[in-house]
């Protein structure tokens, strides 16, 4: 197996990469290929796992060679869709394990894209659902997409045991775990945060996670919450860190990419009563019975605010929480579902790919469906929301183009983005 994936790091992708490797199907020897070149502590945590690192484009052109099953780590960026379209690969079978879902702004492969791969599989149900994606892979032929989920609870020091909280008794902790800035969290979280710490004199908020922290910190100051709101940055054992909240409270941008969700899942592992926005993967995580879902602004402080009343229902949506994930059927099936689909590809004939020459330019618009995520009815406030992850994709597109046209590096048209 080689894994092909843009660049590894400490974000989801990577830790969900490094799950699928060290605990996946014993009959494969996994080997990850890094179109960009990590940095070290990066590369070192796959290899300290015993995998195989190598990198750079030509790098992982020439293992494709000597590989089964080129496993394509997905989402829509430019280099690995770079490497997809215009390498010459030789003689292969190709598997596109989308990590990104289809619902959101730029994330769904394009017909020419996928006629480039063998299959394709997702990692939560409801993206293979999106319409126009069954569409793009009725057209060219792909058996339906398997969901591979991606199971959390790897590298923790903390079991993720439901144990009680360890935090200070006389105070609520409400806390966020995950990318902090607006293509992730919902751009109203610091005014969720206000009102609830107005009306609930006993809560703080803790925020666990990169992003552009000092905006945020500015941000906290002028709404006046001093040292309520605390932003913590990236936590490596994020076990410890949920093991001290009272509350997790999980609103996300409503066009997210998420998927299965690690953040989400180490909070129901832990037996916290969480708070989430019904969208991408996390409709699949979370049901109304085992968690506080909402909609709105309001009803997420509405929701907040209930549970910091009453112990007994942040017990009872804590027990519900974990044993919803404890049950949840993608989690327990995800290395099955993965050896179908690779058994799939692997009878497949293995056929060369010559690279086709998109021009850099058109490579947005070659491997992207924008008819999976329509804007035509959207308002003021969705289309804001829209644009913010869209950015991710957009973004990442220009910085390519840049680096490849040797232009001065062109400030970002949104300062709310950090690197992916």
């Amino acid at each position: 197996m080689l894994h092909v994936i843009k660049g590894l790091t400490n974000g989801g992708a990577s830790m969900g990469l490094l799950r699928m490797c060290v605990g996946g199907p014993v009959d494969a020897t996994p080997t990850v290929a890094s179109l960009v070149p990590p940095r070290p502590e990066h590369r070192a945590t796959f290899e300290r796992a015993g995998i195989e690192v190598i990198a750079g484009v030509e790098a992982t052109r020439i293992a494709v060679a000597a590989a089964d099953i080129v496993q394509v780590e997905w989402w829509n960026n430019p280099y690995v869709n770079d490497f997809l379209v215009n390498t010459d690969l030789s003689a292969s079978r190709i598997l596109l394990h989308s990590r990104g879902h289809f619902d959101a702004p730029g994330m769904c492969p394009s017909v020419s894209l996928l006629s480039r791969v063998d299959g394709c599989t997702v990692t939560t149900p409801s993206a293979a659902a999106n319409p126009q994606f069954e569409r793009n892979r009725r057209l060219v032929g792909l058996p339906p997409a398997r969901c591979v989920f991606s199971e959390a609870g790897l590298g923790t020091d903390v079991p993720l045991s439901g144990s009680p909280r360890v935090g200070n008794s006389n105070r609520i902790t409400v806390g966020y775990l995950g990318t902090v800035e607006p293509i992730k969290m919902h751009a109203a979280m610091l005014e969720i945060a206000a009102r609830v710490i107005r009306a609930a004199p006993e809560v703080d908020f803790e925020f666990a996670g990169d992003g552009p922290l000092d905006a945020y910190r500015a941000e906290a100051d002028r709404l006046g919450l001093g040292q309520r709101v605390r932003f913590l940055g990236f936590q490596s054992d994020p076990a410890a860190f949920l093991n001290r909240l009272d509350i997790f409270c999980y609103p996300l941008n409503p066009y997210t990419y998420a998927t299965s969700e690690k953040a989400l899942q180490e909070a129901m592992l832990t037996g916290l009563p969480c708070v989430a926005f019904p969208v991408g993967g996390v409709r699949d995580l979370l049901t109304p019975d085992s968690a506080l879902l909402v909609r709105t602004p309001q009803q997420c402080v509405d929701a907040c605010l209930h549970l910091v009343g009453s112990q007994e229902a942040r017990r009872h949506y804590g027990e519900r929480a974990k044993r919803r994930i404890d049950s949840l059927t993608e989690r327990r099936e995800w290395r099955a579902e993965l050896t179908r689909a690779r058994t799939e590809i692997v009878s497949q004939a293995l056929r060369p790919r010559p690279g086709i020459g998109v021009p850099p330019q058109d490579l947005f618009d070659f491997c992207t469906d924008p008819r999976a995520c329509p804007t035509e009815a959207l308002d003021t406030e969705q289309q804001a929301d829209f644009n913010r992850v869209a950015a991710f994709v957009d973004d990442d597109y220009a910085e390519w183009l840049d680096a490849r046209t040797e232009r001065p590096h062109s400030h970002s048209t949104t300062t709310e983005r950090i690197p992916s």
